[in-house]
Formats: structure tokens, C-alpha cells, sequence
């Protein structure tokens, strides 16, 4: 729950919603529903801890994102998996000078609940 209400991230889907679904539809809910979660996770971490993202953080965190609007499951789960053991950055993109500004948590949150909001 966010705030007192439901995220939509709280549960898996139902297995009358998978019902009818071929295995590669079932595959997709199942790997959008699991990055989403562990997304999810993280940035509830940070909104306990009261802190923003560190840099290494804030750029693996946002490319999962990227990667759960644009369908890339596994590649969001290792983004997270980068972000979570708090990564280096990718050559190139430790250049840019974007790349030192981070996000807050809740614009983290924000950016995913759009992201599910649109998926459902």
C-alpha cells in the first residue's frame, strides 16, 4: 500500500486473470509483475531510510524502469541486481554529465506507478 491505498503492486496476478493467456502472455504478466515488485521494493527501502539514491543507484534504477516500459524483463532484472549491489557505472554513461544527477525516491515511485498505471 501507498498512502492507504493499494499500488497494484501488492499482489501477483490472479490465475483467472492468467486464464486463457498463452505461456508467452503468461511469461510477460509474470516478468513485468516480478521486476515491478523489486522495484517496488527498493524504493520502498529508500522511503523508510529517508534518503534519495546515491548516483550508482538513482542510473540502475531508472534503466529498470526503462526497461519495464519497454518490455525488457530480464534486462530490468539486471539492472536492479545493479542497483541493489550499487554497480559502477557503465563507462559511457559515468562521462555524461546527467548521469551525476540523481532522482528522489519519490520521483522513483512516481515513475513506476505511471509505468503500471499504463500496463494495466
Amino acid at each position: 500500500m501507498i498512502g492507504g491505498k493499494r499500488s497494484g503492486l501488492d499482489r501477483a496476478p490472479r490465475s483467472d486473470q492468467l486464464h486463457g493467456m498463452s505461456d508467452d502472455t503468461t511469461a510477460d504478466a509474470a516478468g513485468q509483475f516480478a521486476l515491478a515488485q523489486r522495484i517496488d521494493r527498493f524504493v520502498k527501502g529508500l522511503e523508510r531510510a529517508r534518503r534519495s539514491p546515491n548516483r550508482r543507484e538513482s542510473y540502475h534504477v531508472i534503466a529498470a524502469l526503462q526497461c519495464l516500459q519497454d518490455g525488457q524483463y530480464a534486462a530490468g532484472e539486471t539492472a536492479m541486481a545493479n542497483a541493489e549491489r550499487v554497480a559502477p557505472l557503465p563507462p559511457e554513461a559515468a562521462t555524461r554529465l546527467e548521469s551525476d544527477q540523481t532522482v528522489a525516491a519519490a520521483e522513483l515511485r512516481t515513475t513506476l506507478d505511471a509505468i503500471m498505471s499504463r500496463r494495466s
